[in-house]
């Protein structure tokens, strides 16, 4: 099981071998794509792609710049996720952001796998969650922060 800010127990690449074994080719494809025909990746980029939109719209607000041209897929704004992205650019420190963000990823991620268990779904959200410890496990890592800084700080894209 994992657990938010725990080390990666193993990488993703090595999660998709002992998976291999274990899975058919279907639910293997599934699991290296991250296919979208999915219905628990259907949700969870449902889900990305609003909080990505999100903070998109408030970073422009924050510019007075339009911030049509960067958003992607269905414009529609989601009153639960709004405030997720408002708290997140409004902080001096780039990286208790991004650590919020991702967060709030995981909490999703935990929301979409209930009730599934032993299946593909309860794969996938691992799998999602796996990526999210290595982003950390490598974020922490000696030069890791130094480039979430550069790449989140306040010289915003």
């Amino acid at each position: 099981m994992l657990h938010f800010g725990m080390k990666p127990p193993f990488s993703y690449l090595d999660f998709l071998d002992s998976c291999a074994s274990e899975l058919n080719q279907e639910d293997m494809d599934i699991l290296r794509e991250f296919d979208p025909c999915n219905v628990l990746l259907k949700e969870w980029e449902n889900f990305n792609r609003s909080l990505r939109n999100e903070l998109v719209r408030t970073r422009a607000a924050k510019k007075a710049k339009d911030p049509n041209k960067y958003l992607r897929g269905d414009n529609g704004i989601d009153p639960f996720i709004a405030p997720l992205a408002h708290w997140a650019v409004n902080q001096d420190s780039p990286l208790e952001a991004e650590l919020y963000l991702d967060r709030a990823r995981w909490d999703k991620i935990e929301e979409i796998k209930t009730g599934h268990y032993f299946d593909i779904e309860y794969l996938v959200a691992y799998g999602l969650q796996l990526k999210i410890l290595e982003r950390w496990h490598n974020i922490n890592s000696a030069d890791g922060v130094k480039v979430l800084e550069g790449l989140t700080g306040k010289h915003e894209r």
